[in-house]
């Protein structure tokens, strides 16, 4: 998988390197969402898109992006809620309308552009041939296991997609915006990457636990932006107790990760970007208690499954960028959200600057 980050990061070098002068106001974004793109793309289906040849991806991620943003309106759309809660609702005339046959066709979109990539895959799949993606294998195992069908591969891709690509890149997106409103820390983290890495080889996994600070900067970003406002609905299995209040079984819940992540004693002044909270008193060794507190991805089996790879991700591709790159920010940062299914940053163009 780390090599596969790479050849993604690669690509996103040299777009830069293309496209960028390092004078002019630059959409990070854009070489930012290729990337992760680019790691789900070949993860899923075996390839990846050129810089120079993106109309595929750009179609399929407006597809993305204007779903995110309608989550906003459905979210405050009580038909949508009541679909939700009880999903036989959605016979009911007008609230199966607003709350059911808007959000779906909007679905149905992506779910369409998805289903065809997998045909393509399914055309050339080989069953005597090893794997080189996800779709195959899993057209693999269907092949032993009657209970995998088409219906649920598609629907799998489709997770792994909306899952993987908008939130990892809207991370990174935000790191760098933190980061530009606190440049004597991006400067001491770079520092540290200089001094551990280097400009004459790329980071990598193993350079982990020589980079505490940057290890600690990662958390604390994630934390800071704290995106995933709350997670999807859960019910209680059981009468259950939390914090002197009574839960009965069937109870639907909301875990709130946001205000989790601005309301422990054990990150004082929460507004504040402060890596050294991740780290013990010597400022060389990760804090494993803060580090526990931070559960941006949720926790408990019900976590998210992409948690292993986005933290990769974001190790690999914030480590190039600070390596290679000085960011600097134009005017006065704005550091309002935009809410949706995450909590976005407002559209940013900054200086991107060579070492």
């Amino acid at each position: 998988m780390e090599a596969q980050i790479n050849r993604s990061i690669d690509e996103m070098m040299r777009q830069l390197k293309a496209t960028n002068d390092g004078v002019t106001p630059f959409d990070i974004h854009i070489p930012l969402q290729l990337c992760i793109g680019n790691v789900i793309n070949e993860t899923l289906f075996g390839y990846h898109f050129e810089y120079t040849d993106t109309t595929k991806f750009e179609y399929f991620n407006a597809i993305v992006s204007k779903h995110m943003r309608n989550v906003k309106v459905w979210r405050d759309n009580f038909f949508v809620f009541m679909v939700q809660a009880w999903p036989w609702a959605r016979h009911i005339p007008i609230i199966g309308d607003k709350g059911f046959k808007e959000p779906f066709d909007n679905t149905a979109q992506y779910h369409k552009f998805i289903a065809e990539e997998v045909r393509k895959v399914e055309k050339g799949f080989h069953p005597d041939h090893e794997p080189t993606n996800f779709v195959e294998a899993y057209l693999a195992e269907m092949q032993k296991n009657e209970e995998l069908n088409m219906e649920n591969l598609n629907g799998i891709a489709v997770d792994f997609w909306l899952a993987g690509m908008e939130t990892t890149s809207t991370s990174l997106k935000w790191a760098l915006l933190i980061l530009m409103q606190n440049r004597e820390k991006q400067e001491r983290i770079r520092d540290e990457l200089l001094a551990v890495v280097g400009r004459q080889r790329r980071i990598a996994l193993t350079d982990r636990p020589r980079l505490p600070l940057f290890v600690s900067a990662i958390a604390e970003l994630q934390r800071v932006a704290n995106m995933i406002s709350f997670l999807f609905f859960h019910r209680c299995t059981e009468d259950t107790m939390v914090g002197g209040n009574f839960i009965p079984k069937d109870t639907l819940t909301l875990p709130m990760i946001y205000s989790v992540l601005k309301d422990d004693p054990i990150f004082e002044n929460p507004e504040e970007f402060r890596p050294e909270r991740f780290l013990e008193a010597d400022g060389k060794t990760v804090n494993k208690k803060a580090m526990e507190r931070m559960i941006a991805f949720g926790m408990g089996k019900r976590q998210c499954l992409g948690e292993s790879l986005a933290r990769i991700e974001i190790f690999l591709v914030l480590g190039s960028l600070l390596l290679n790159y000085r960011f600097i920010p134009i005017g006065e940062i704005d550091m309002t959200p935009i809410f949706g299914s995450i909590l976005n940053s407002k559209p940013y163009k900054c200086i991107v600057a060579p070492l």
